[in-house]
């Protein structure tokens, strides 16, 4: 083979402009296109990358706010926040700064109640920079840990500041305040539905951060205060709120009631609440606690039921889940404000609003008749009306349809008042709607289609009939409760509202409430009648267990039966809820109460109805509430009885001054020894005691003072108790029921038996009649 030959190409002077040119070109292109990538990131997406920037050389640490306080109407403190801390870790400057992290580990165990072990992985876990290991930790504490990353110069440990919520009267008003959650936000009640005005808004610290993301000394820093949440000050009385559930508690405990109680205390000229119980209840300090004991203790069977199982098994997955399906439904079952959340059928209550619409529109008036034989058949109802009294009622007029409750005259009312009026008048008592109470989680409860009252057939007549006494539908207490209002404050339908105003850190006011009057639902003058014929049910009809001595109290009782409750074996239950709704003073009506008990039991052998248990419930609800609100009392003769008497100092005084001091009082007395003046007397000076009661005045002797035991009054009639607490030196104070028939007994006593008192001394006892029915 021969050499290859090389040939030397050369290029003209065209060819190298053409490669320059192209060259350039590129070039030019390429910088274009740094250029554009440039502008796109130094102008179009500035603020993007800034943020970013800064977010990388910066770290920003939240500040927290101080959420406002809740008070009572007196200004008592309901709900407030304490001053707490929280403790993390940041991994990268413990590991920066070789830090021991076994002994940091073993140190705040004890203190911070966790598990060591569980400590040391979360200041060993490196992909994050905070790492919470205690919350909510009081001062103290904070403050050893304090002493101790100084002490140890340890870097790597932090605290901040957090807030704890705390509620000094504990389950007081429980579902009206509700609590806020493990995040500081309102969780049910006023925390939940003012919690726009409570929290705040909440700071900022942004301080810069080196390339290990530690914290660089003398540098950039930026504070944005917090600011603190608005107060919000409740309608609410604190000092009524404790009487109205020491009232439910004692009914639940007397009757044995099975599903709990609920009541409500409200202004009937404003709308105001002064009081809101859901019993059970439970503490918002501690509330993922279910407070039922009987529930908690079925809770955690369940819970070592399917622990007993290996993890992962069918068995303990299935029983884990039942377990936290009926946990969530315990707690949140207690935390439900049945007050406004559940409907209930009001029974007898009901036919209050039901005489009021008959009488408004001219359906009815005071001279209308009635006769009940104690079961009718209704034409076009297709099942036999029965009345609550088997032997009927017999001739009635409209003033006797109430006070005996009769369920036959109302039927009659509601047929001669007719499905279209009797929807209208249901409308405009507000009971179809909400009635726009400032909290959450209102019901409107349930109510007939207009149809259904309205049509002539069977099912319109059993409908309009059943619902002229509260049975076969569904409303909320608080409708029920302004809608009566309206009926006896002349027939104004108010607003409920609970806040009466929020106020700012300084004390301005942020915002005010005032009454709002929604519409007329009756008459003045039918309001004035229903306030005499209300009142007579107390004075003669089913209600004569809610009697107090000095007060004009009217009311309607209730007892309702749960229709639509079946048990395990698909039949219905026979439970039924009893309530009472009284007011006062009927002269110029002013609070209105509701007292409802939720099944109670029939082992006590106690007649179920409103009558014998709601309305002593409410007569001792009102005994306690209206002196404190300044009701004043007017005592008739026969209210002398249950009169309270401040025993005047008849020491030095003759026997004919000391008995004309006592007589001016309504006292009698009885001298004892021989002498010139009074040297002693029983009951001692200063104590109470009732009406028309007999004081012993001591001539030339001194009394000797002696103990005596509190003897069990309860099921002994007035006169049993008169005397065995006479023979004991002791006086009776009667409330309640003032009939002295064999059926009035006592039902409770202020005393307990088996106290040591000195002779002389006065106990308070309620007596109410057991066979009152409805």
């Amino acid at each position: 083979m021969g050499k290859p030959i090389y040939r030397r190409v050369r290029m003209d002077s065209a060819q190298h402009w053409r490669i320059r040119l192209t060259a350039l070109m590129l070039g030019v292109l390429g910088f274009l296109t740094v250029a554009a990538r440039l502008y796109r990131l130094m102008v179009v997406d500035y603020d993007y990358y800034a943020a970013k920037a800064l977010n990388n050389q910066t770290r920003s640490t939240a500040a927290a706010s101080n959420r406002g306080y809740v008070y009572d109407r007196n200004m008592n403190i309901l709900a407030a926040s304490q001053s707490v801390e929280n403790v993390y870790l940041d991994p990268h400057e413990l590991k920066q700064s070789q830090a021991d992290l076994t002994r940091i580990a073993a140190f705040l165990s004890p203190l911070l109640e966790r598990d060591a072990r569980w400590i040391l992985e979360q200041g060993q876990d490196l992909r994050r920079r905070y790492k919470q290991v205690g919350s909510r930790i009081p001062e103290d504490t904070a403050a050893k840990i304090r002493d101790y990353i100084q002490e140890e110069n340890i870097s790597g440990i932090h605290l901040e500041p957090a807030a704890l919520r705390t509620y000094p009267f504990e389950t007081l008003a429980a579902q009206v305040i509700g609590f806020t959650n493990l995040s500081g936000q309102g969780s049910e009640g006023i925390e939940a539905a003012y919690d726009s005005f409570l929290s705040g808004k909440t700071g900022k610290v942004i301080t810069t951060k080196g390339n290990n993301e530690m914290d660089m000394p003398f540098s950039y820093e930026n504070f944005t205060a917090s600011q603190t949440g608005c107060s919000v000050v409740l309608t609410l009385d604190a000092t009524i709120q404790e009487i109205l559930e020491k009232q439910l508690r004692a009914a639940i405990d007397r009757y044995d009631v099975r599903n709990g109680a609920f009541g409500l205390v409200m202004n009937c000229k404003t709308g105001e609440i002064l009081a809101m119980a859901t019993l059970g209840s439970y503490d918002p300090n501690d509330y993922q606690l279910v407070w039922d004991e009987d529930v908690r203790a079925a809770l955690e069977k369940a819970q070592s039921t399917y622990t007993q199982y290996p993890q992962g098994s069918a068995e303990y997955l299935q029983g884990k889940q039942s377990y936290e399906t009926a946990l969530t439904q315990a707690r949140l079952k207690q935390w439900r404000n049945r007050v406004l959340s559940d409907g209930y059928e009001p029974g007898s209550t009901f036919k209050a609003l039901t005489m009021a619409a008959a009488l408004d529109c001219g359906a009815i008036d005071l001279n209308t008749s009635f006769y009940c034989k104690g079961a009718e058949q209704i034409p076009g109802r297709s099942q036999l009306l029965h009345c609550w009294r088997a032997a009927g009622h017999g001739s009635e007029k409209t003033p006797q349809a109430l006070q005996n409750s009769c369920n036959l005259a109302f039927a009659h009312i509601a047929l001669k008042l007719g499905g279209e009026r009797f929807y209208d008048y249901v409308k405009t008592f507000g009971i179809l709607e909400k009635t726009g109470i400032d909290l959450s989680g209102e019901s409107k409860g349930v109510f007939f289609d207009k149809a259904l009252v309205t049509n002539t057939d069977k099912w319109g007549t059993a409908s309009l009939t059943s619902g002229s006494f509260g049975q076969t539908f569904k409303i909320t207490p608080l409708q029920l409760v302004r809608a009566i209002a309206s009926v006896v404050n002349g027939g104004n339908l108010l607003e409920p509202y609970i806040v009466s105003e929020v106020i700012d850190k300084d004390g301005n006011t942020v915002l005010k409430q005032e009454p709002t009057v929604v519409r007329r639902t009756i008459s003045p003058r039918t309001s004035e009648t229903m306030r005499t014929l209300i009142r007579s049910v107390v004075t003669e009809g089913t209600a004569k267990n809610a009697s107090v001595a000095g007060f004009s109290i009217g009311g309607k009782t209730g007892t309702s039966e749960k229709i639509d409750v079946f048990d395990e074996n698909c039949q219905r239950v026979l439970d039924k809820i009893v309530s009472f709704v009284g007011i006062a003073p009927m002269e110029d009506p002013e609070y209105i109460v509701l007292a409802a008990l939720d099944t109670p039991s029939r082992s006590t052998g106690i007649y179920i109805s409103g009558g014998v248990m709601a309305a002593p419930t409410v007569g001792a609800v009102m005994t306690d509430i209206l002196p404190y609100l300044g009701v004043r009392r007017n005592y008739t003769e026969d209210d002398l009885p249950g009169r309270q008497i401040l025993l005047p100092d008849c020491a030095g005084l003759s026997a004919k001054e000391a008995q004309e001091l006592l007589k001016d009082s309504g006292l009698s007395s009885r001298c004892v020894g021989s002498g010139e003046t009074v040297t002693g007397q029983i009951p001692a000076a200063g104590m109470s005691l009732p009406g028309g009661s007999e004081v012993l005045l001591y001539f030339g002797e001194t009394p000797e003072e002696r103990l005596v035991t509190v003897p069990d009054f309860l099921g002994k009639t007035r006169q049993q108790a008169a005397d065995l607490a006479g023979t004991l030196g002791l006086y009776i104070l009667a409330s309640g029921n003032p009939d002295t028939a064999a059926g009035v007994t006592a039902i409770s006593q202020d005393m307990a038996a088996g106290t040591q008192v000195r002779a002389g001394t006065t106990i308070t006892i309620r007596f109410a009649d057991g066979s009152a029915e409805d």
